[in-house]
């Protein structure tokens, strides 16, 4: 059999969790970059105040994707009240509370409050994954080795 056929079907597992962890650490990563950098902003209550279509609802011949809205919120900070756009989310109607966070220096800067669950989650994984590839590659080197002594021994007559 062709050695690079023999490696590619021996250690497919570690080729696809070994990747797959990386690209789920790296997104963890990045996900936790954007959760820390709104660390410690003041968290407010907010009133959706309009809804404007963003997307209509759509079908692509194999996933249904629901109409996206641009979601815009009144709320007040030190008295003054503002009027931001939220994000872009399903329909939400005029009048529905929500909670957001805001810059301290620029209040006008809003998001919505995140855990960091998430990229804690994606991060361990990715390390998972990663893990399971690397032990996997471990046990298929043994095995093929095992193999090999078998075959030689069965070739020399024992």
């Amino acid at each position: 059999m062709n050695r690079i056929a023999k490696f590619l079907r021996d250690y497919a597992l570690a080729r696809f969790l070994i990747p797959a962890g990386i690209i789920l650490m790296i997104a963890g990563i990045i996900f936790y970059g954007v959760t820390d950098s709104r660390k410690g902003y003041p968290v407010t209550d907010g009133v959706v105040t309009r809804s404007e279509l963003f997307e209509e609802e759509y079908y692509d011949g194999e996933d249904h994707h629901d109409a996206t809205y641009e979601i815009y919120v009144r709320y007040t900070v030190d008295g003054k009240e503002y009027e931001s756009e939220y994000g872009i989310f399903p329909e939400m109607k005029e009048g529905t509370e929500v909670k957001l966070n805001y810059n301290p220096e620029d209040p006008t800067d809003i998001g919505q409050p995140n855990s960091i669950a998430l990229p804690i989650g994606l991060i361990a994984g990715g390390v998972a994954a990663i893990a399971i590839g690397i032990i996997s590659v471990v046990v298929t080197f043994k095995r093929n080795r095992a193999l090999k002594k078998q075959e030689e021994a069965w070739q020399n007559g024992n």
